[in-house]
């Protein structure tokens, strides 16, 4: 029954939507049509197809659809608008590569029309969605009633993401107040767990979690066919909190269970397979429209103000704590410090034209050459000197973290303010936090978000560019 109610609502979703968007479409036809168009035929025969195509794509690929998405309204409303704006790129780069600009200059105001109506029900819709997913449950003749036995902290957080996702289920809450300590053997345990599942069905409790130690099950298959009697779905949840306080991430290695200390999107090879094709398109554009013809003035420049290579190249650390040479334009006098100590405010080793570099980054443009070569990615932690990952290594526990990942030329924790001289260990504890929230969160959508932010950055100044 409770199946039914979910599936019935996220096809009504994916149906509702998708009218919407072929909407869209004629409304788009239809004011077209009043414009001085020469549409060819595989436009306009195609107008309903890539008014249906270009909001699938993006709303598979970002799981705009899947059970735990839609269940999760934040997810769900924050899955849907970035749906909605890349359906809108894709539908206006269909009309500009078939009908070419100057014939889709000829129907901007259409797509104004289409734009507002698609806009308008995306506001109502998923207000209405809301409502529809907040009442479901008065609707349902047999409610599907879950609870949890044993209460610690997995437990109570556990509570927190049923109580918040319970939209076609009624969570009774945790039925016991009894912490594990309050057994006094491992056979106390189980004679209370056997108990509560005799209570379980009496209850009507239809899905039950329990949640303890992993030394205080004896023989979970016993207790899982004693549920199977009463029609009770039993989950067993290991309670790891005395363990430690990290966030683990379970995936599952044939028969084994494989506990992490986090997850890591880029551990997978679809992943970074992506990353890698945007790194290299991305560079190559930087190199062929900026590169081309920045570099032979800037070399000009840098001559005439120092002695020295036009490259500065030093070695630093990258992923796997592997060391390469990481490439930059000379923004200082050749110096024997540049591989131990950070330029500073005012320091007296950087040239006028390294000045004007620095403050908008001009001085990283070469490591998009090492972007190319594979030791870099467009965007990850900051590349350290080797001097400095050893000396930091040894005072933050979890600072290696971050080279399980390629350095970036800009980074998370970059346009979150925190760039420039490192004066503390906690300045350098604030950065490592952003680079492992980066490592844990990757998307090619945060990559993105990233190289809009390093550009705005720019663009406004920051203070700590020196």
């Amino acid at each position: 029954m409770r199946n039914r109610y979910k599936f019935t609502f996220i096809f009504s979703t994916i149906l509702v939507d998708l009218m919407a968007n072929i909407a869209g479409g004629l409304i788009f036809l239809r004011f077209a049509k009043d414009a001085s168009v020469d549409w060819n035929s595989f436009t306009l025969n195609n107008i309903m197809v890539a008014s249906i195509i270009t909001w699938l794509l993006p709303s598979l690929y970002y799981n705009l659809y899947r059970l735990d998405s839609i269940c999760n309204l934040q997810t769900f409303y924050r899955n849907s608008w970035r749906s909605f704006c890349v359906q809108r790129i894709l539908w206006q780069c269909y009309i500009i590569i078939f009908q070419g600009g100057y014939q889709y200059s000829l129907v901007l105001s259409a797509n104004l029309y289409q734009l507002s109506f698609l806009l308008l029900y995306f506001l109502s819709s998923r207000i209405l969605f809301a409502v529809v997913l907040s009442n479901i449950k008065k609707w349902v003749k047999k409610s599907f009633n879950v609870a949890i036995w044993g209460f610690n902290t997995t437990s109570i957080e556990l509570a927190a993401q049923l109580e918040t996702n319970n939209y076609f289920s009624n969570f009774l809450g945790i039925i016991n107040d009894s912490t594990d300590e309050d057994y006094k053997s491992i056979e106390s345990f189980n004679n209370a767990f056997t108990t509560v599942i005799h209570k379980a069905s009496a209850t009507n409790i239809n899905e039950l979690y329990i949640v303890a130690k992993p030394e205080y099950i004896v023989d979970l298959s016993y207790y899982f066919e004693l549920a199977d009697r009463y029609l009770i779905r039993l989950k067993f949840v290991p309670d790891f909190s005395k363990i430690s306080k990290l966030q683990f991430s379970i995936s599952n290695f044939n028969n084994f269970y494989v506990i992490t200390p986090r997850q890591e999107p880029l551990q997978d090879a679809y992943n970074r397979l992506i990353k890698r094709i945007f790194d290299i398109v991305f560079s190559f554009l930087v190199i062929i429209l900026l590169l081309s013809w920045l570099y032979p003035i800037l070399a000009i420049l840098i001559k005439r103000q120092g002695h020295g290579p036009v490259l500065f190249k030093q070695l630093r650390t990258g992923k796997k704590n592997q060391s390469f040479w990481c490439y930059k334009f000379r923004s200082m006098q050749v110096n024997p410090t540049s591989d131990t100590q950070q330029a500073q405010k005012n320091d007296v080793r950087v040239t006028a034209i390294g000045k004007f570099m620095r403050r908008t980054s001009i001085d990283e443009l070469p490591q998009f050459f090492n972007v190319l070569i594979g030791n870099m990615s467009v965007v990850g932690p900051r590349p350290h000197m080797i001097k400095h990952t050893e000396d930091y290594n040894v005072h933050i526990n979890n600072f290696m973290v971050r080279h399980f990942v390629k350095p970036g030329i800009t980074g998370l924790a970059q346009v979150s303010g925190y760039r420039g001289e490192i004066k503390k260990v906690s300045d350098m504890r604030r950065r490592i936090k952003s680079d492992i929230d980066y490592v844990q969160n990757w998307s090619l959508v945060k990559d993105i978000k990233i190289c809009f932010l390093t550009v705005f950055n720019t663009l406004k100044g920051e203070e700590n560019a020196f």
